[in-house]
């Protein structure tokens, strides 16, 4: 097992020696076995890997979940390598976002890799997707209508944030049945999650019964339905160069919100090209929606069709139009969200702000040491006295708002930051910024600036601590 595991990292160089690597682990078997064979390579050949785990209660199954946590805080701390727990109400985000159970918890732990990724400086994100899971995704998606990419299953690796971190994933050759011997050999006894053997989630029914029945029509349908995506992978490979090349052609403007392109152009490209090149501009708006053959379809008819200002609405709030021969992606704005009243009030230190538009108390004292800094969260900023202004104030957000991020060069529009950690738009107007009069020092719950940073020659302290209403705890990231 360790061999072939090896060789997989090393053939496709997808962990390099002394990267910072964030481990998914959610104490079963896959991710369980998937630890422990990077932290044996990681002894035995000497990578320098600086692993840290995340794991996520998803706040679904109770006591159950709990004892989850506590298994992998137990494996972390037996094999010395940091852990990141974490327990939200995915329930209450799924009513926010009209995300299903499993889209909705892949959506949250997605948000946690690229915070610990950016706390820990890893570039890499592992998880332990497997050859069954392979095999699994594979044919739900035909069920649920593919394409060629579609049939190519999970990538080995793909970009989470372009250029900065990448997800990969090592076990893919690997079936389930040899991780779960690799566990009883390394003495491990990993949590059965028991939401697996639920039949109310398709996919469960799929893995437990249409799964064997192939299984008695061909014991080998496994194998060749991965030697199935293999080609897929590389003829779509080939095609999705040539659709990008077509691509820049037809492309008239692109915005963060907005790709415009001529349709006089894209109707001249083949077909094949063309049913490629909509999921790539749909994938510029928005990542968290896998674009199925029935959306590419939908938006065909719209830039085929006759009426010259026809239009479809996508997940994520996308919405597609034409105008004349141009077609228009558009992410739509909530009618709503621009009546959001602004706001401002002045924060006296020490003294606390009642935000009433979103529900907040934002407390702020001064220190004359520092605090205790492993007890605080990203609901409190620490802050040299001596750098800030007296006066400070908390506010919404304006038009063209930017932020001088700590740890990243340059600056960020504060709409994207928001944007980047899934803050819903309808609130996006509400959540409080504290500033002073010229400056962003603290996005609450997301990031803090750059500015007034603790060092060496601190000797007073501003702490900031903000707590938010139930409801918004449980949707900004934590």
């Amino acid at each position: 097992m360790l061999a072939s595991v090896r060789k997989r990292i090393d053939t496709d160089r997808l962990l390099l020696p002394g990267e910072a690597v964030v481990v998914g682990v959610s104490g079963g078997t896959d991710s369980t076995a998937l630890l422990h064979i990077l932290w044996s390579l990681n002894r035995q050949y000497a990578y320098g890997w600086k692993l840290h785990v995340v794991h996520l209660n998803h706040g679904f199954r109770g006591e159950e979940a709990r004892q989850d946590a506590a298994y992998v805080k137990e494996v972390c701390d037996r094999l010395q390598i940091p852990c990141h727990l974490f327990a939200e109400n995915v329930s209450l985000y799924m009513k926010e976002s009209g995300m299903g159970a499993q889209e909705a918890s892949r959506v949250r732990r997605y948000e946690l890799y690229r915070r610990v990724a950016e706390q820990v400086g890893a570039s890499k994100v592992a998880l332990a997707h497997h050859a069954d899971d392979q095999v699994e995704t594979i044919l739900f998606r035909m069920l649920r209508g593919t394409g060629l990419s579609g049939l190519g299953g999970m990538p080995v690796r793909r970009w989470l944030i372009p250029d900065r971190l990448e997800v990969v994933r090592p076990l893919l050759d690997v079936y389930r049945a040899d991780l779960e011997a690799y566990c009883r050999q390394a003495g491990l006894t990993p949590r059965l999650d028991r939401s697996n053997l639920s039949r109310k989630y398709s996919r469960n029914k799929l893995r437990l019964d249409v799964l064997p029945l192939l299984a008695e029509i061909n014991p080998r349908y496994r194998e060749h339905l991965l030697q199935l995506a293999n080609l897929a992978r590389a003829d779509d490979a080939y095609l999705r160069n040539q659709s990008e090349a077509e691509l820049k052609r037809v492309i008239v403007s692109r915005e963060t919100e907005k790709v415009v392109i001529d349709g006089k152009k894209f109707r001249s490209c083949d077909l094949a090209l063309q049913r490629r090149m909509i999921p790539l501009i749909l994938s510029y708006l928005s990542t968290l929606t896998e674009w199925s053959s029935q959306h590419v379809e939908a938006v065909l008819r719209v830039i085929g069709g006759e009426h010259p200002s026809a239009q479809v609405h996508l997940p994520d709030d996308l919405v597609v139009k034409r105008v004349y021969h141009y077609i228009h992606f558009v992410k739509k704005e909530r009618e709503n969200e621009s009546a959001d009243p602004l706001y401002c009030y002045e924060l006296e230190v020490p003294g606390t702000v009642w935000v009433k538009e979103c529900g907040a108390c934002l407390h702020a004292e001064r220190l004359a040491q520092a605090p205790d800094w492993k007890s605080l969260t990203v609901y409190d900023a620490v802050f040299d006295a001596k750098q800030l202004p007296e006066k400070l104030f908390v506010r919404n957000r304006r038009s063209g708002d930017r932020v001088s991020i700590y740890g990243l060069s340059g600056s960020k529009k504060v709409k994207e930051l928001m944007i980047d950690h899934k803050v819903p738009k309808h609130w996006r107007d509400r959540l409080p910024l504290v500033t002073t009069e010229d400056r962003i020092l603290w996005v609450p719950g997301i990031r803090r600036s750059g500015h007034a940073l603790v060092g060496k020659e601190t000797e007073t302290y501003i702490w900031l601590h903000i707590e938010f209403a139930e409801d918004w705890r449980e949707v900004i990231s934590e």
